[in-house]
């Protein structure tokens, strides 16, 4: 067993400390915190979330910099990342910092100019999950972007088996419950196939935290229909969630979120053996191969959505195969195989 690295790491961004995650980023971060915990003598977390309604911890997150002047500081996320790497330029009081990025929307923020190339450029390292985030980067002058792909325990192993012959297929969606995630074209898609005729042969669960303006919105829309529920929360912390959610026979994330990345969905999807129907933006065509572990459709494209869950309902898709091809794929996402001591030695976090 390694030897944990002496050098302290703070952690800095959206960790909801003390409670399950609810997002993305707290669920990464959560990890985070916990392999960090593995391989370093000292981390110190500084939980940014929902920073606005708790302004003090800004004031704990200067006092520790000043501190812990020597710390290799990892700045995961937040939307009040920009503001400190803007400070760390201004005001270098530590200078090992990360930008650990989540999501894939930070070649769109700095072509926007919501960041400073140089205070970008400042950092040890910025590491992302796309290969083409990467090359975007470079393009825009940022030349110490690292591809670090998005990763999982996996410890559950589902039991892959066929769709029981005359059961309805069961589709799930699993993310924040926004427009921009694919919920209007879900709908449209769903209400085509009631129209031709597949009404009883199919249904669609949802689970996730609902956005507020969108909320009742979508209350009424799965009010009015027959195939639609809302389950609420999906427990992905342990091998009983990762258990429901092999219960299904297709995901559905029809995605145009502008912060989407390497989704995590996508691991938990595949951990489960649970093939995706997703749109081919940002980086899902990264993560998910057509005809293999999901089925790739055009963006905003409900027509292509119903097409291809006509094709699950129909039997025209291989399940089985694309369920074992899932399992197979995800095995390289493990998070102690991504967050290595030799990815830290390269970070020049692990001495």
């Amino acid at each position: 067993m390694n030897m944990k690295s002496k050098n302290t790491v703070i952690l800095v961004g959206g960790i909801h400390l003390g409670k399950k995650p609810d997002c993305g980023e707290t669920m990464k971060n959560q990890l985070f915190l916990k392999r960090f915990n593995e391989l370093f003598e000292r981390v110190i977390p500084v939980d940014t979330f929902e920073w606005r309604k708790r302004p003090w911890c800004l004031m704990k997150m200067l006092v520790t910099l000043i501190k812990h002047p020597k710390a290799k500081v990892i700045i995961s996320a937040s939307s009040a990342a920009k503001h400190l790497i803007n400070f760390l330029n201004k005001f270098p009081i530590n200078k090992t910092a990360y930008f650990w990025v989540v999501g894939g929307d930070l070649p769109v923020a700095v072509r926007k100019g919501l960041y400073d190339v140089k205070a970008l450029n400042n950092l040890v390292y910025i590491p992302v999950q796309g290969r083409s985030m990467v090359k975007e980067l470079n393009e825009l002058g940022i030349n110490n972007a690292v591809y670090v792909p998005n990763s999982k325990p996996i410890t559950f192993h589902p039991t892959i088996q066929k769709h029981p012959q005359g059961k309805p297929y069961r589709f799930v969606f699993l993310s924040r419950i926004h427009p921009e995630k694919g919920i209007t074209e879900i709908v449209a898609a769903a209400n085509k196939l009631n129209e031709k005729g597949y009404k009883g042969q199919y249904s669609i669960d949802f689970y996730g935290s609902k956005d507020a303006v969108f909320a009742q919105e979508f209350e009424q829309i799965i009010y009015e229909s027959e195939n639609m529920e809302y389950k609420g929360y999906m427990d992905l912390t342990s091998d009983a969630g990762y258990e429901l959610l092999s219960s299904y026979d297709m995901m559905l994330f029809p995605t145009y979120w502008h912060g989407e990345g390497f989704p995590g969905v996508v691991l938990d999807a595949n951990i489960a053996g649970v093939p995706i129907i997703a749109t081919d933006w940002n980086l899902n065509t990264e993560v998910i191969e057509d005809n293999v572990t999901g089925i790739i459709i055009p963006t905003h494209d409900s027509e292509a959505l119903y097409e291809a869950m006509k094709k699950v309902i129909t039997g025209e898709k291989d399940l089985v195969g694309m369920k074992k091809n899932c399992v197979e794929f995800v095995q390289q996402y493990d998070f102690r195989n991504i967050l290595s001591v030799d990815l830290m030695k390269k970070l020049k976090l692990y001495e």
